[in-house]
């Protein structure tokens, strides 16, 4: 475990609970509805943590033949499916008064398989939250053969990443104003993609830098606080940069670089970051992506049928302390048995299959 990268999961996962629950009004607050906002950018992180992670732990496995595909297929399913099909049904029965139309069973058996975000659509998306699984279902398949294709050829893989981000830079004007942009740019997974791949560029530059250099010209406290600086500059100019381009290549530079110096854990930032709080607040923050989302529906409705007028700070911080109880008792009750159980019932398959 990487522990300040583990605690920065939930730093992430809180920004993504922001956009989510903004506390300002746009028209009479526009640069602190922004800030709230462009809590969107967690998703950009959660991809190119997820490419820089896999990468960390399965690369060499993968090179040296000591991990098979199927292996890897079976760790990553029974890390997200379980979770994902819980918040599904418990959406289903929120919305058990929408029609059981064409679109609705449409969009059942897509969110079922995690093929949501191939295709974009009005209708219901059950937990919306889901759609970044879909993504991420998409990188997980591809990342055995991406891992290869960048072991054999380097050149080519980066070549192949930089036209890649070039023909995305030169669509986004093209989408920009129409009714699609935020599903293309934001959300199609083969767009998306590009993050993830970054994660894997970015964790073979890390391996490849001399460490104890840098520690002699310049301390790692400093390049975490650098990290963060750079980051936050991103962040808050972002206000002024179209949103098309927000959606994701904007944050690359900083994000890429706030994963990579807090992958060294050797500042006084990663000490602080690696307290067993923070530590356990980045293990539950799955399920509080996944929950929060819910625990704010059902806040909300229950307000509305008291017929309270409450304030919005009240509902964000009601919502943020029940999520982090629903996740806590989600990830130790459900998430790591399901986890667990799914694991093991697939890993015997697939020794039988084997052998």
């Amino acid at each position: 475990m990487i522990k300040p990268l583990t605690s920065l999961r939930f730093v992430f996962a809180f920004m993504v609970f922001m956009s989510h629950n903004i506390l300002f009004d746009k028209g009479t607050n526009p640069f602190l509805h922004h800030l709230f906002y462009e809590g969107c950018v967690g998703v950009s992180f959660f991809f190119i943590l997820s490419g820089f992670i896999l990468t960390h732990v399965y690369q060499q496995g993968f090179n040296e033949n000591k991990i098979s595909k199927g292996a890897f297929y079976v760790a990553r399913f029974a890390r997200i499916y379980p979770l994902h099909i819980l918040t599904m049904l418990i959406w289903v029965y929120m919305r058990k008064d929408h029609p059981l139309n064409e679109p609705y069973i449409t969009n059942f058996i897509s969110n079922i398989f995690l093929v949501q975000s191939f295709y974009p659509t009005d209708e219901i998306r059950f937990n919306t939250a889901a759609w970044s699984l879909s993504d991420e279902m998409f990188f997980y398949l591809l990342f055995p053969l991406l891992i290869a294709w960048f072991a054999t050829m380097k050149r080519k893989f980066v070549v192949g990443f930089t036209l890649a981000g070039i023909l995305v830079f030169l669509l986004c004007p093209i989408f920009n104003g129409t009714k699609n942009q935020e599903w293309f740019l934001y959300s199609y997974p083969p767009v998306r993609l590009l993050d993830f791949v970054l994660g894997i560029l970015f964790y073979n530059i890390c391996q490849s830098v001399k460490v104890a250099n840098f520690r002699r010209k310049i301390s790692p406290t400093v390049m975490e606080i650098s990290a963060i600086f750079l980051f936050l500059v991103f962040y808050i100019v972002a206000y002024f940069i179209p949103e098309v381009y927000r959606y994701s290549m904007w944050y690359w530079l900083p994000v890429g670089v706030f994963i990579s110096v807090f992958y060294f854990q050797a500042g006084s930032i990663s000490k602080f970051l690696s307290n067993d709080t923070f530590i356990w607040l980045g293990e539950i923050s799955f399920a509080f992506y996944m929950f929060h989302a819910i625990v704010l529906w059902y806040i909300r409705r229950t307000f509305i049928l008291l017929d309270m007028d409450v304030d919005k700070p009240v509902v964000f911080v009601l919502g943020l302390t029940l999520t982090i109880v629903v996740s806590g008792l989600s990830f130790k009750y459900f998430e790591t048995p399901a986890n667990k159980w799914v694991k093991e019932k697939l890993s015997k398959r697939l020794l039988v299959k084997n052998t």
